[in-house]
């Protein structure tokens, strides 16, 4: 959490709603505690700015940032090889595709 007079994140998410959060955990990051300080990262959160999940969660969290205008994502890829994280990649851009529209019932 970097340091205690300036940090992006901290400000992002304590902005974002997750002021307590927020505060706990970079007290405890400063004091040494790391562990304990990821520990005390709200899941929710974690959800919220990762596109991680099940296949339809990442496909809802895209198109909600579709909705929102949001064009260009930087993203980092899991993966301990290159391949491992072309894959990944590779299947984000599949996820990213719009899904076709599906024909009307009558």
């Amino acid at each position: 959490m970097g340091s205690a007079r300036h940090n992006f994140y901290n400000d992002a998410f304590r902005r974002a709603g997750y002021v307590d959060a927020a505060a706990e955990v970079q007290r405890l990051w400063l004091a040494g505690q790391r562990e304990e300080a990821v520990a005390r990262v709200p899941d929710e959160l974690v959800l919220k700015t990762n596109l991680i999940g099940t296949e339809a969660m990442v496909r809802a969290r895209l198109a909600a940032y579709r909705a929102a205008g949001i064009t260009t994502l930087r993203v980092e890829p899991a993966g301990e090889t290159l391949d491992e994280r072309l894959a990944t990649l590779a299947r984000l851009i599949a996820l990213a595709r719009p899904e076709p529209a599906r024909p009307r019932s009558r």
